[in-house]
């Protein structure tokens, strides 16, 4: 068997419980005193593919400059200067006919971090003058700060110059190089540039201990002074690079005649004492019978247990960290434990919403659950507001009390699934008005899952019939913007008489189910097609404005001014009569704004103005 191969062995599902699924898959192991001491291979990469490095595993970092030390190479992400073949990793540096050098440098930054623990690579290092290949460790967040203060850890580092001597060093804050008193300890192996040797740390809170094949040669104890000496606390990504040149590299110049250098890497892989932190992968919105694929990180000698909600069917358990599933028709958690001898370890779940796409119309939302439980709710108010939901004839009664229309006072729909709604873009609603107060203004938000909803196109009713008789009302939304995404819809909010044309009041109205479809698929006629309103019907001058804002009005009444940002935040209010028909503007910044009028019979008036000073 090839010896970088790793073995695993599955065990068939062990069965149902309690409505969960468990699927129990069980990994063989490649070293039994692993098993016993409880070490878990938490990555690794053993190369046994061709082409570009793996991009789940490795990013590169590109570019010249110098990279701090004077090198002379620009790292690519080129082929030419990464890739895997015949069993492992080429790092090749090349130098071009002008004289100019590329590399690569490849990291693990974004992809994988580890605190504590084993990392060990196998790898065969270039010769020549001028050559500084390096297997070395850079935190992930750098949380004391930039370089030196959050640490480097030194795997493997040779210079071509003195060849065969490797070292191993660490730099903080108190022990670096600029300073001249980096922490290192050096090891001759004669042979680095011909044959394999493996490199590698031992990673605990109290020691960080270097070995080739091995054999320790150096070791950094923690003083537990301060981060300044021990930085070694927070995750650190690995680094596989050559450099050309620098400030240690290129100490005894280059060799004019050398054309390239390539690092070869057998294997990487990193070990951990305790199971690490995990979390469970796939795709987070499925279809009602969609198959979908979900997966945690593979650790060879532990025990994978997976849950999923009680009508998803497991199809496929081929794969201890890697299972395939018939989803069901309600949205869940996907869940995943590790158990092995020494301990257990749960992973973040992960949240499945179920996507429904429309394949009949009209897609019907139901006001009612059943008879006699409303499906809209009442989230928390504030300002005094309050609303009442009860079942009746034909879906739900509202019953509100308005009081801080200022408040966007509002009852939800949650639609317990994402609905994709790019296609049945037109809405339609039946509602009745009972009694009391008739509602002034009424909007239908269509929520998506990022809590978005279109601003610019509005389902908005302001003309209510209050003749106790169902009416149809009814809109086409345009479709999607950059903002909103109506093929994610997971919520539709109604708000009641809010904003700044809102009225207070008491009243009641009945509710139907909201219909949609198709554009065109209705082909009665609604009783009534909403627009926005139209905030045109207060003519204010002049516009731009500086100092006064001039209004005209129908009727010889006083009232109530209220001056509003664009956003709908307060802004300033006062009085006018029949008689002075103007505001003054307060120090306002330039921008719009909007100006309501509140008569004495309650009416409302809504225009805009641009303050330009």
């Amino acid at each position: 068997m090839n010896a970088k191969a790793l073995l695993y062995t599955f065990i068939k599902p062990l069965g149902i419980s309690l409505g969960v699924i468990w699927l129990s898959l069980f990994t063989g192991i490649t070293n039994n005193s692993m098993a016993q001491d409880c070490s878990y291979l938490v990555f690794s990469d053993e190369f046994e593919y061709q082409g570009a490095p793996n991009p789940d595993y490795w990013n590169y970092e590109t570019g010249g400059g110098g990279w701090g030390n004077n090198e002379l190479q620009t790292y690519t992400n080129s082929l030419d200067n990464s890739y895997v073949s015949n069993g492992t990793l080429k790092i090749h540096a090349r130098k071009s006919s002008s004289g100019a050098w590329t590399s690569a440098r490849l990291v693990t930054s974004g992809k994988a971090a580890w605190k504590y623990g084993t990392v060990e690579v196998r790898a065969k290092l270039p010769q020549g003058v001028g050559t500084w290949p390096a297997i070395w460790m850079m935190p992930q967040n750098s949380v004391y700060g930039g370089w030196p203060n959050s640490g480097e850890i030194d795997i493997m580092e040779h210079v071509g110059y003195d060849l065969g001597m490797i070292h191993g060093s660490i730099h903080t804050e108190a022990y670096n190089h600029i300073l001249g008193t980096q922490k290192t300890g050096t090891i001759e192996v004669e042979d680095a540039h011909l044959q394999f040797h493996t490199y590698s740390i031992q990673w605990t809170p109290e020691k960080i201990t270097w070995f080739v094949d091995g054999v320790e040669f150096f070791s950094f104890s923690n003083p537990h002074i301060s981060y300044k000496e021990w930085p070694f606390d927070q995750p650190f990504f690995l680094i596989l690079n050559i450099a050309i040149g620098g400030n240690w590299g290129g100490a005894q110049g280059i060799d004019p005649d050398l054309t390239e250098a390539v690092m070869e890497i057998d294997y990487v892989r990193v070990y951990q004492s305790t199971l690490p932190d995990f979390s469970v992968k796939g795709p987070d919105k499925v279809q009602p019978g969609e198959e979908a694929t979900f997966f945690v990180i593979p650790i060879s000698g532990v025990a994978y247990q997976w849950s999923f909600p009680q009508d998803v069917q497991v199809i496929s358990d081929d794969n201890s960290n890697e299972v395939m599933v018939e989803w069901g028709s309600e949205s869940g958690m996907v869940q995943c434990k590790m158990i092995s001898d020494c301990e257990e370890k749960t992973a973040n779940p992960l949240s499945i919403n179920l996507y429904l796409v429309p394949e009949e119309a009209p897609l019907v939302l139901d006001a009612l659950k059943d008879d006699i439980t409303p499906a809209w709710i009442v989230p928390e108010q504030s300002g005094g507001n309050s609303f009442l939901l009860e079942p009746s004839q034909k879906g739900v009664k509202v019953s509100y009390s308005i009081v801080n229309p200022l408040e966007n006072p509002y009852i939800s729909l949650s639609l317990n699934y994402i609905v994709n709604l790019e296609d049945y873009r037109t809405a339609r609603v039946n509602l009745r008005v009972l009694d009391g107060d008739v509602p002034n203004v009424l909007r239908f938000d269509f929520v998506d899952r990022n809590g978005k909803v279109n601003t610019s196109d509005l389902f908005k009713i302001t003309s209510v019939v209050d003749d106790q008789e169902y009416h149809i009302y009814q809109h086409t939304f345009e479709g999607s913007v950059s903002t909103w995404n109506m093929a994610e819809i997971v919520e539709v909010r109604l708000y009641v008489n809010y904003g700044i044309t809102g009225q207070k009041g008491e009243g009641s109205f009945e509710l139907g189910d909201i219909q949609l479809a198709p554009p065109g698929f209705f082909t009665d006629i609604p009783d009534f097609v909403p627009n926005a309103l139209k905030i045109s019907s207060l003519n204010l001058w002049p516009n731009p404005v500086r100092n006064y804002i001039y209004f005209e009005l129908d009727n010889h009444q006083n009232g109530q001014w209220q001056i509003f940002a664009q956003n709908g935040q307060f802004i300033s209010q006062g009085v006018y009569t029949a008689e002075e028909r103007k505001i003054k503007v307060p120090d306002l910044m330039n921008g719009l704004y909007f100006i309501r009028l509140i008569n004495d019979e309650g009416k409302i008036f809504v225009g805009k103005v641009f303050v330009e000073k």
